[in-house]
C-alpha cells in the first residue's frame, strides 16, 4: 500500500469522525431545545438600564463603572431601597422556613425581585447572605433567651449593608421580621388574648331576686295598752243594711 493512500485513508477517517461529533451536538441542541420547560416571560424594569445582579450592587456600594454616570446612580437609590429591602426579607423568611422544615442550606447571590414595571436581578455579597440565612434558621427554633441576639445580629447585618450602600435605615429590620408567622388560619381567627381575658372576667348579671318584705311580729295575748277603743261606725251601718230575711228569727221558748 503506497504512502499516498494511506495519509488519504487517515484524512478520510479523522473528517468521518469531525461529522459524527458534528451531528451528535447538533442532535443534543435540538433535544434540548424541546425538552426544556416553558418559563413564563418577565419583564426587566428598564428604568435601572444595564444595571443588574452584581453590577448593580457595585453601582449602588460606590464602585465607579465604566459608562456608568455617578449622577445617574445617585437618582437610582431610592428606587433600589424597596428591591434591597424585598431581597433581605426574602432571604431571611427563607432561612425561617428552612429552619422550620429542618432542611437549612445555602441561598444564592441572585435573586429575581419584581417591582411595579417588571423585575430586577439582586444580588448581595454571600457573608451579608449568610447571616440573614442564618437569623431566619435561629428565629425559626429560638427560645426566649435567643431572641436578643438574633436581634443584635439582624440589625448589625442589615446596617452593615444599608451603610455600604449609602441608604438610611429609619425602622430596624428586627421589628418586623421577628415576629412569628400565624401557623393556621384557625389562629388568626381567633380574637387577640386580652379580648378573651376581658370576656372571662366579666360574670353574667344576674337578675335581681325580690324579697318580700318582713312582717312585723304580733304577740299572741296582747296586753291592755290603756287606749280607748271608739267602735268602727262604718261596720255598724253595714251591718244594719243587711235585709230583714237574713236576719235570725228567734225561736219562742
Amino acid at each position: 500500500m503506497s504512502s499516498f493512500f494511506q495519509l488519504f485513508l487517515v484524512w478520510g477517517v479523522l473528517l468521518v469522525f469531525l461529522l459524527v461529533l458534528y451531528i451528535i451536538d447538533k442532535v443534543n441542541v435540538i433535544y434540548q431545545g424541546y425538552s426544556r420547560a416553558e418559563v413564563p416571560a418577565t419583564y426587566d424594569d428598564g428604568l435601572f438600564g444595564e444595571l443588574a445582579g452584581k453590577t448593580l450592587w457595585d453601582a449602588m456600594s460606590g464602585i465607579p463603572l465604566p459608562g456608568v454616570d455617578t449622577k445617574f446612580v445617585s437618582d437610582l437609590k431610592p428606587h433600589y431601597e424597596p428591591i434591597l429591602r424585598q431581597h433581605i426579607e426574602q432571604v431571611f423568611m427563607e432561612g425561617y422556613s428552612h429552619g422550620k422544615a429542618g432542611t437549612v442550606g445555602v441561598p444564592t447571590n441572585n435573586r429575581q425581585v419584581p417591582t411595579p414595571r417588571g423585575s430586577v436581578v439582586s444580588w448581595l455579597p454571600m457573608h451579608h447572605l449568610a447571616s440573614l440565612y442564618q437569623a431566619g434558621v435561629d428565629f425559626a427554633t429560638s427560645q426566649p433567651d435567643d431572641v436578643l441576639r438574633i436581634q443584635q445580629s439582624l440589625d448589625q447585618v442589615t446596617g452593615m449593608i444599608y451603610a455600604r450602600t449609602g441608604l438610611g435605615l429609619g425602622e430596624p429590620y428586627s421589628a418586623t421580621l421577628l415576629i412569628h408567622p400565624v401557623t393556621s388560619e384557625v389562629d388568626a381567627m381567633l380574637p387577640p388574648a386580652e379580648n378573651v381575658a376581658t370576656e372571662v372576667a366579666v360574670p353574667a348579671v344576674a337578675a335581681p331576686a325580690v324579697v318580700a318584705p318582713a312582717l312585723p311580729a304580733t304577740s299572741a295575748s296582747p296586753e291592755p295598752t290603756g287606749e280607748v277603743l271608739e267602735p268602727d261606725l262604718s261596720q255598724l251601718n253595714q251591718a244594719q243594711e243587711v235585709p230583714n230575711e237574713e236576719k235570725a228569727v228567734p225561736v219562742a221558748a
